[in-house]
């Protein structure tokens, strides 16, 4: 059985050097139904502060008009974890997955590749197992994504990775 990690950021820049407010993960099978084990946690801004990480202006006024409660949960100083511990968290999370998926070839994926080579850790990945959500949602199937608060980075790493079940289950249905 194939095990594959859908990932989502929540960032304060949209570049590779972006500091990372959250991140979640699931494990899914993409010919199953439904998600296997999470993670998620909300890193420190102060360690990527001292990598020099960026925080775009443009990015911080979009935040300002998303909803108050994904705004608090995303801003919040609490339950932080330092970013070293984080991606420690995350590589051993991520280990012996077959594919790793993002909403986007270069945003959630190229963030923490960044990371991980400025704190000099191995990728978890090769580039060959990368996969994007938006490549496979645009075949024209309605990837029928559960509705929940969006920019929550665990509640969207779950409902991309259903995206995934479905389209998977469609694709299949038509070749049949």
């Amino acid at each position: 059985m194939p095990k594959h990690l859908m990932i989502d950021l929540e960032t304060m820049a949209v570049s590779p050097r972006a500091v990372v407010l959250s991140l979640g993960a699931v494990h899914f099978n993409p010919h199953g139904n439904g998600v296997n084990e999470s993670i998620y946690f909300k890193i420190s801004i102060d360690d990527q502060d001292e990598l020099n990480r960026e925080i775009d202006p443009n990015t911080l006024d979009w935040w300002s008009k998303q909803d108050p409660a994904i705004m608090e949960e995303a801003f919040s100083l609490d339950n932080r974890i330092p970013l070293t511990e984080a991606m420690d968290r995350f590589h051993k999370f991520a280990w012996g997955c077959d594919a790793f998926w993002s909403h986007g070839a270069t945003f959630d994926l190229v963030i923490i590749e960044d990371i991980l080579r400025q704190l000099k850790r191995p990728l978890p990945w090769n580039y060959w197992q990368l996969r994007d959500t938006r490549t496979l949602f645009d075949l024209g199937h309605d990837p029928e994504m559960p509705k929940g608060n969006k920019h929550d980075a665990l509640q969207d790493a779950i409902r991309q990775a259903i995206g995934v079940q479905n389209v998977y289950t469609k694709l299949k249905v038509s070749n049949e």
